[in-house]
């Protein structure tokens, strides 16, 4: 048997509203539904997926997010940008670890910090 191997992560992401948390990842990031759960629930893009837990909490992703490593960012962010989903605090630009990157925040303030590596995509 060789080494263990890890295949994929799945970010678990707190949300104060289930519903409106799965409806702008659906309607405004163009994700899918891929489950709604009561309290859990989850969205599909492409090989991403995203679940998401309630939480008691009145802001419960202000400090929370995760990485999504993407190809044709610029086309990506324009349509973020049209939708008006981009945070901000972090509009596009090239970054000095080799990547370009901007980032989204939902209802509930996780952040979704979209890159693309240099040299992949547009």
């Amino acid at each position: 048997m060789g080494e263990p191997y890890f295949t994929r992560g799945i970010p678990m992401l707190p949300v104060a509203n289930l519903r409106r948390a799965i409806d702008f990842y659906v309607d405004t990031l163009g994700f899918r539904l891929g489950f709604n759960a009561g309290t859990f629930g989850g969205v599909r893009r492409d090989a991403i997926e995203i679940h998401f837990s309630l939480a008691d909490e009145a802001s419960p992703g202000e400090r929370t997010g995760c990485r999504i490593e993407v190809t044709e960012i610029h086309g990506l962010y324009r349509a973020f940008r049209d939708a008006g989903a981009i945070d901000p605090a972090g509009d596009i630009g090239p970054k000095p670890w080799g990547t370009t990157e901007f980032t989204v925040r939902d209802p509930d303030g996780n952040a979704l910090t979209f890159v693309e590596v240099f040299g992949l995509g547009s």
